[in-house]
């Protein structure tokens, strides 16, 4: 007996049976026919749409290794460009530890700017304060000490715990905070970087390395804008800035109600 195979409509495969020494003329041997499992109708398209989604995962990957060219720029360049990526960021927060030079002590902030205005904490030693600016006018509010600190003490026990409308005077200690005075914070220490240009992560993000010999190192972003995302002053002994949420939607606006430094005096 021989099995003849014939491609029927849709591709199924069909089966028949003829004679072929069958012991009986004219009588074809009984035999059962042997199915086939038909191709799934879903089976290619399964197929075609696994390979969209690897093709896209690999695109999308080769898309995160893009640079914005700053591992071939010079020290100075890596500088300049990472300060102007500053000077037009919408906002940033901004932590950094700075070492006191009238004392042992060290100050730390933490700051969230966008334009001219800034909030977060400033702690110097045991001394925590708030502070909020807007444009000109800088609000602070902290303990009876922060109010001594600051030259303050006759009116501190008044002051405590409430914010108050620094006189110009008094605010003068935080006029960097802002965008534009870190970017001329910066500007001065970025001036002296020079020698060679390196890349590692910060914080998981892509950067390059650019130092100074006197100990100045700066991290900026080598992916997207180049912002910068770390600076070290004198290798780290007298202070660090870090860098991170750029752009993020933030408001910052002036207490409800304060007391006027100014008149008090």
């Amino acid at each position: 007996m021989r099995t003849i195979r014939t491609i029927g409509p849709g591709g199924a495969v069909m089966a028949a049976t003829s004679l072929a020494g069958t012991g009986q003329a004219g009588t074809p041997a009984a035999r059962p026919r042997t199915r086939r499992r038909l191709a799934s109708p879903w089976r290619g398209a399964v197929a075609t749409v696994a390979l969209a989604v690897v093709a896209a995962g690999v695109t999308a990957c080769g898309g995160d290794t893009e640079t914005n060219g700053l591992e071939k720029a010079s020290p100075a360049e890596v500088g300049t460009r990472s300060v102007e990526a500053l000077r037009d960021a919408g906002s940033v927060r901004v932590l950094g530890t700075v070492q006191d030079p009238s004392s042992d002590g060290t100050t730390t902030y933490d700051l969230v700017m966008a334009g001219s205005s800034a909030r977060g904490t400033v702690t110097s030693g045991q001394i925590v304060a708030e502070l909020v600016k807007v444009d000109d006018d800088t609000f602070t509010k902290g303990s009876r000490e922060y109010y001594e600190s600051i030259g303050e003490g006759d009116a501190a026990e008044l002051l405590a715990d409430q914010w108050v409308r620094l006189s110009t005077e008094a605010a003068a200690q935080y006029r960097f905070f802002s965008i534009e005075g870190f970017v001329q914070a910066l500007g001065e220490y970025v001036a002296a970087l020079d020698g060679e240009v390196t890349t590692e992560e910060v914080g998981g993000r892509r950067a390059v390395v650019a130092g100074s010999p006197g100990g100045t190192r700066l991290w900026a972003a080598n992916t997207g804008e180049p912002v910068p995302l770390r600076m070290d002053m004198l290798d780290g002994e007298e202070g660090r800035m870090e860098f991170s949420d750029y752009d993020a939607a933030v408001s910052i606006t002036a207490p409800t109600s304060s007391v006027d430094l100014s008149s008090l005096s």
